[in-house]
């Protein structure tokens, strides 16, 4: 991430691969900007920000939501976890991490996909952020996906 400040005002670049998002606390930064990138580079203008890297964005006149519904759908798809029974919580209030003598084995690569899911989704979803402590037990993971779902 890249920022510019002229005076009181703030630019913000973010570059992921070939996307670029930018914003301004003034319209006349974002302006500038875009006239340069375009000078220097082949680009296209998509308009106002509504999706990216798996964050939905609403942009009102007063605020920024943002969510990941879409990416939590996806989630919950490709762990083929539809039709689980749903939790009303991420993680039980008296939970105690004890050692798991029986070991299941596991498929390494499917864990740290749901780890590495879950930990993206702590950006909108607060509420899941102690979980994401506790994801050394696979049981954590899925009730937690189960509770997204």
């Amino acid at each position: 991430m890249f920022t510019n400040h002229v005076d009181s005002d703030t630019l913000i670049v973010q570059i992921y691969i070939d996307d670029i998002i930018f914003g301004s606390t003034n319209e006349k930064l974002c302006k500038e900007f875009e006239s340069c990138m375009k000078n220097e580079f082949e680009m296209s203008m998509m308009g106002e920000l509504n999706y990216f890297l798996g964050v939905q964005i609403k942009q009102r006149s007063d605020e920024i939501l943002i969510n990941q519904a879409k990416y939590t759908r996806e989630l919950i798809k490709r762990f083929e976890l539809e039709d689980a029974k749903l939790t009303k919580t991420p993680m039980g209030t008296t939970t105690k991490l004890e050692k798991d003598e029986q070991g299941i084995n596991l498929d390494i690569k499917l864990y740290r996909s749901m780890i590495g899911s879950l930990f993206y989704l702590t950006a909108s979803r607060l509420d899941i952020c102690l979980v994401c402590v506790y994801v050394l037990d696979f049981n954590f993971v899925l009730k937690c996906l189960t509770y997204l779902r």
